[in-house]
């Protein structure tokens, strides 16, 4: 039950950000993904809920992919093409690659 409690959802309306702060919320984000505390999945959910603040179904029709395919990637589930994970992380300036040492 309590885990209900603790979904997060985006509202109607976009959260009450602009230029840095939006920016500050993102980078905020990521570090959180960066220091292992976020699967790729909740990264994906906490930005598009902390930083556009818009909807799975907004959010398919801004990257072009399925509504399904935002779920999946949100829950951990299926396995996307880098061209794929790349069109949907793109709107924050991210990118999946490759880096060779």
């Amino acid at each position: 039950m309590s885990n209900l409690l603790n979904r997060q959802r985006a509202s109607d309306a976009a959260p009450d950000l602009q230029g840095l702060s939006r920016t500050q919320a993102r980078d905020q984000v990521i570090e959180q993904f960066m220091e292992g505390e976020l699967s790729q999945g909740k990264l994906l959910k906490k930005l598009r809920i902390e930083v556009l603040g818009i909807k799975q179904d907004a959010f398919a029709t801004l990257v072009k992919v399925s509504r399904k395919t935002i779920s999946d990637v949100e829950n951990d589930n299926g396995n996307y093409s880098v061209n794929t994970i790349n069109q949907i992380f793109r709107p924050f300036g991210l990118a999946l690659k490759l880096d060779y040492r």
